[in-house]
């Protein structure tokens, strides 16, 4: 199994979430006016996704250290196939979200998977500079899922959407037919045991290291989180783009990931992956900062906010990349559990903090923009204060 082919794969894996989120923001309206809903119990489709994807991570990570990678990635992609056909076929939003329940549960298997896959044939920094370049693959999830949203929308209404996922789920499960190598070369059927599996997560929790960053990894998710669950309503009453605008301009903010991502790579070879992390998270709290100023003052434009949306999107990824590569490094001979814990504790707090925050936020962007100062604010000033045993 080549390098490139891992890179990949992993990346495409890594990428279900966030295709999966992203390709569902055009269908919004569509939705709204097709199940008779209000707009604010459609945006719930992306919470609902991930707080079930949260709760699958704990299931597939040490299924997956049971079992082989292989198989526990054609048990998720299986039933997140399902959920999408469910939620195609729904004539309510109820029925749509618990088929949306299923997929996001399915879709745990992607990026628990893909980090153990990483983490099986590699360690250290070179862990760290693969995990940049698979999470790069993630970049392409925000410019082409508005994009190919918008499309399927446009071919065959909200419903296209999630038969589009299901296509992308069969070629998930194809690749790893077809292609992909078992990296676990001794499963351990004992994994999934409860007291094993209880001792494993505290053995994660354990580690300094990766207790702060699994913890501060919840924290951070949020700032994402928020932003594309409100964007379609903060872009309409902020600005008045709606539709292909609104996706067009969506997914150019999107360029910031890939840019972050090969940012990241070089900054983790000149300077290691903790000065990375802190230089990253000082730029997302004084982007969500200077968002907040301007509008605050009234005299933000589309395109700036655009612009540093961009900026936002790059400093996220890299911190939330490094974050992950700290969590899983110690845990070589966990890393199933060790990648769980971490997508268990991000996906629960930030979908969580979502649901909470809706009816606070309303779409206005001043409001969300100093809810995001205080959650940068926060994840900086901790990334700041954190020293690793080995510096001085």
């Amino acid at each position: 199994m080549s390098r490139p082919f891992l890179v990949m794969f992993t990346g495409l894996l890594l990428a279900l979430n966030a295709f999966s989120c992203d390709i569902t923001l055009p269908a919004f309206w569509s939705m709204e006016k097709s199940l008779g809903a209000p707009i604010e119990h459609v945006q719930a489709v992306i919470p609902v996704f991930l707080f079930c994807s949260a709760i699958g991570q704990l299931v597939f990570g040490p299924a997956s250290d049971a079992y082989g990678r292989k198989p526990v990635i054609l048990t998720g992609v299986a039933l997140y196939i399902t959920g999408a056909l469910i939620a195609a076929a729904a004539d309510t939003l109820t029925v749509a979200l618990y088929g949306r329940a299923l997929q996001g549960f399915g879709s745990a298997c992607g990026a628990v998977i893909a980090r153990a896959l990483l983490r099986d044939v590699h360690s250290g920094p070179e862990l760290a500079r693969t995990m940049a370049f698979a999470s790069s693959v993630i970049a392409l999830g925000p410019i082409i899922a508005p994009l190919v949203g918008y499309g399927l929308v446009v071919i065959g209404e909200w419903r296209g959407v999630f038969v589009g996922m299901a296509i992308y789920g069969a070629g998930l499960a194809t690749m790893t037919l077809m292609r992909l190598q078992e990296t676990n070369k001794s499963p351990d059927r004992g994994a999934i045991a409860p007291v094993r599996l209880a001792n494993a997560i505290g053995r994660v929790f354990a580690n300094r290291q990766s207790r702060y960053f699994v913890l501060l990894s919840g924290i951070n998710s949020f700032a994402i989180l928020s932003y594309v669950t409100n964007a379609p309503r903060l872009y309409k009453s902020a600005f008045g783009i709606e539709g292909l605008a609104f996706t067009a301009l969506f997914a150019a903010t999107g360029a910031g990931i890939i840019a972050g991502q090969y940012i990241n790579a070089r900054l983790i070879s000149r300077l290691g992956v903790m000065a990375a992390t802190r230089s990253s998270a000082l730029v997302l709290a004084a982007t969500a900062i200077t968002i907040a100023l301007l509008s605050h003052l009234g005299v933000i434009s589309l395109l700036m906010f655009a612009a540093l949306m961009l900026i936002y999107n790059a400093a996220f990824l890299v911190v939330m990349s490094n974050a992950v590569s700290l969590v899983i490094d110690p845990h070589r001979e966990i890393a199933g559990v060790a990648s769980s814990t971490i997508g268990f504790v991000s996906q629960l707090a930030s979908s969580l903090l979502v649901f909470a925050t809706l009816p606070l936020f309303h779409g206005r962007l001043l409001p969300w923009s100093l809810g995001m100062v205080v959650v940068t604010v926060i994840v900086a000033a901790a990334i700041m204060a954190y020293r690793p045993r080995t510096e001085h």
